[in-house]
């Protein structure tokens, strides 16, 4: 009876293909070879195992066997392919065990195969199995184990298709033309399609046509798993279905391995941010889109949650745009946090008439620079991306800090290929703890908050920036701490042009007039208001018609006029949305001559300018210069050496040189 039941099983067996060791390479008649160099397995021809034989084709280098530091791998080059035969039975399962992990993501051209970490498993029933390595670089393999049985192959890639597609269904050549079918009718697709994302049972695919315009739609049934970007051949079917608004392709079949994969630029999600609006209105539903810098309602007990965008309408105006979303993947999501953005990953959809989006990944964006919240006037709920040091506490539960930045990288047209390194001012801003006493003296005992920890509104940019702060920052440990970099306005000789709650020193002739503080120029031209809050003794000291050298917090009274920018490239839409060069806000002063009444000067401390040297004491002094060794000329000292050019009222001058 045993012996029976023995012979009526088919059997199995395992070969191994073993290239990481000198014995596994031995094996298969392969000379191990030396460091740094190769084996081609072209060269070798046909090997042959235990009844199973491996061929190689090349693709942009040999394939071949590679010794790096003593550690052998097989590696297929893009276009290199390597395939396992039997002469008879058929092979039903192959494992390969990946050497490295990164461009472990081979296609085969019959069967099924997944992977998961350094794993490939492969499944079917061939008498042979192609594995082509299509993406950049190379697959680095340690070993292929094959499985054989004595069975004969069912889904033979050289045999009679057990499937046949019915000649009579209709055919249908672009995904574009799918809504133009009845819901039920059969067809059969004619030409390529790739994957945009998969996930179980919905498949999204995604067609160009020859003027790169997009068309997508989305299978749901039992079908093989893909990468993302692999191209399936024509040939499959399916059954136009809506389902709740949502145009679908059902009881798919044949739906055969991929021929290879497309280029990575065609994977990338079409980049909707500003333009949440157009996803309805332009139909994008199906396509794998993102939207970055937007905020998030908390995710309900169903997976529900609102993504909300601020664009700008048709017209130039603000305004915000919401759209719904639902967590179908079952992705980890994030706590949320209102003054935080994110940026967003995932498929478009329509359910129950209403658009919505199912999101792959939802992250953190990136905080913001500080110096384009001045540059570009950014107001609203973000995140600090710089180290801030704080300078000093101001009046009303704030606190004055700076990025004190020297340069910058500009990268606000990235996407464009442009960004550069330039020479900068430091940005300030006003931390407003509010009533919140306790955050007040908290960050009051810091000396550098730690990027991306600075949290909360920014208000008030268009006049004296300030951030109501809604969470406590992180101060850094032991920080690099350097000297403030600030400029010097002369009043006899300077414009004003600091900005809104900017440390830097003012020099000028203190006077009363009408019993108030002022801050003059030498010929009384120009008079600033002086605003003793930041140290309230500080006035008792000072002597009138003497010059001094302020050290003050600038602030500006009304915002200045706006240039008016009129060149803002119109929006164009092709296969995706084009971004808008957006024209900063940059701030400019009043053409009027008496501008400098729209600034008010904060002193902290005031030095009485002096004479040089041994000059008369009777002199004053008008301006002072600074000259780098290269001869630059500057109102504030450089970096390292300076000479220093003082000029007095009765025309002369002092050289002298110092070291900054």
């Amino acid at each position: 009876m045993a012996i029976v039941l023995v012979t009526m099983a088919a059997w199995a067996d395992e070969v191994t293909f073993d290239f990481s060791s000198e014995a596994g390479l031995q094996a298969m008649g392969i000379i191990a070879p030396e460091q740094s160099n190769g084996v081609n397995l072209t060269d070798v021809g046909t090997i042959t195992v235990d009844g199973v034989s491996l061929t190689a084709v090349n693709g942009s280098t040999e394939t071949r066997v590679w010794n790096s530091q003593g550690s052998y791998t097989l590696r297929i080059y893009v276009g290199g392919s390597i395939t396992f035969a039997v002469e008879s039975g058929s092979i039903t399962n192959v494992t390969v065990n990946a050497a490295n992990t990164s461009n472990f993501d081979l296609l085969v051209n019959v069967g099924s195969y997944s992977v998961n970490g350094a794993i490939g498993t492969w499944s079917g029933s061939t008498s042979s199995v192609t594995f082509t390595h299509s993406t950049t670089k190379n697959a680095q393999i340690a070993s292929v184990i094959v499985t054989t049985s004595d069975e004969p192959p069912i889904d033979d890639p050289n045999g009679e298709d057990p499937n046949p597609v019915d000649p009579n269904i209709t055919k249908l050549d672009s995904l574009a033309n799918i809504n133009t079918l009845d819901d039920g009718t059969e067809f059969q697709f004619t030409t390529e399609a790739y994957v945009q994302y998969q996930w179980g049972n919905y498949l999204w695919l995604m067609q160009l046509d020859e003027n790169y315009y997009a068309y997508a739609a989305m299978v749901y049934g039992d079908v093989r798993q893909y990468p993302v970007g692999a191209v399936i051949p024509a040939g499959w079917t399916g059954v136009k279905t809506t389902y709740k608004g949502l145009v679908e392709i059902t009881d798919p079949t044949h739906f055969n391995a991929a021929t290879h994969l497309v280029d990575d630029m065609f994977t990338e999600p079409f980049d909707m941010t500003g333009y949440v609006s157009y996803i309805e209105s332009d139909h994008y539903e199906n396509m794998r889109v993102k939207i970055n810098g937007i905020t998030l309602s908390e995710i309900d007990s169903q997976g529900n949650f609102t993504i909300t965008s601020n664009e700008e309408d048709a017209d130039g105006n603000a305004t915000t745009v919401t759209l719904a979303g639902f967590n179908k993947f079952g992705i980890d999501y994030p706590t949320i946090d209102p003054a935080e953005k994110y940026n967003i990953d995932g498929m478009v959809t329509i359910y129950n008439n209403n658009y919505q989006l199912y999101p792959i990944t939802i992250e953190e964006a990136p905080g913001t620079r500080l110096w384009k919240v001045t540059y570009e006037g950014l107001e609203g709920n973000m995140k600090i991306a710089d180290s801030l040091y704080v300078v000093m506490p101001l009046t009303d539960n704030q606190i004055l800090v700076t990025d004190n930045a020297t340069q910058i990288l500009v990268d606000t047209y990235a996407e464009w290929g442009y960004t550069w390194y330039q020479d900068w001012y430091p940005t300030w801003i006003a931390l407003d703890c509010g009533d919140n006493t306790d955050l007040y003296s908290n960050i009051c005992q810091m000396q550098v908050l730690a990027p991306n920890t600075v949290k909360g509104e920014v208000v008030d940019v268009a006049t004296n920036p300030r951030m109501i702060l809604s969470s406590v920052p992180t101060g850094i440990t032991d920080p690099d701490f350097t000297d403030y970099q600030t400029y010097t306005y002369n009043l006899s000789y300077d414009k004003i042009q600091a900005l809104g709650n900017e440390l830097g020193v003012a020099r000028g002739k203190y006077k009363l007039l009408g019993g108030e503080p002022y801050l003059c120029s030498a010929e009384d031209t120009v008079k600033v208001r002086l605003d003793f809050s930041l140290n309230p003794e500080l006035q008792s000291n000072l002597v009138e018609g003497t010059r001094y050298e302020m050290m003050s917090v600038f602030k500006v009274n009304e915002p200045w006029e706006a240039e008016d920018y009129n060149s803002v490239p119109k929006r164009s839409f092709k296969s995706a949305v084009s971004k808008v060069m957006k024209a900063p806000a940059l701030k400019v002063h009043y053409s009027d001559t008496d501008y400098y009444t729209n600034y008010t000067i904060m002193p902290v401390s005031a030095d009485i300018v002096t004479a040089v040297e041994n000059i008369n004491i009777t002199k004053q002094v008008v301006k002072i210069s600074y000259v780098s060794p290269t001869g630059v000329i500057s109102n504030r000292p450089f970096t390292g050496m300076n000479i220093v050019i003082t000029e007095f009222n009765d025309g002369t001058s002092v050289v002298t040189k110092t070291v900054k």
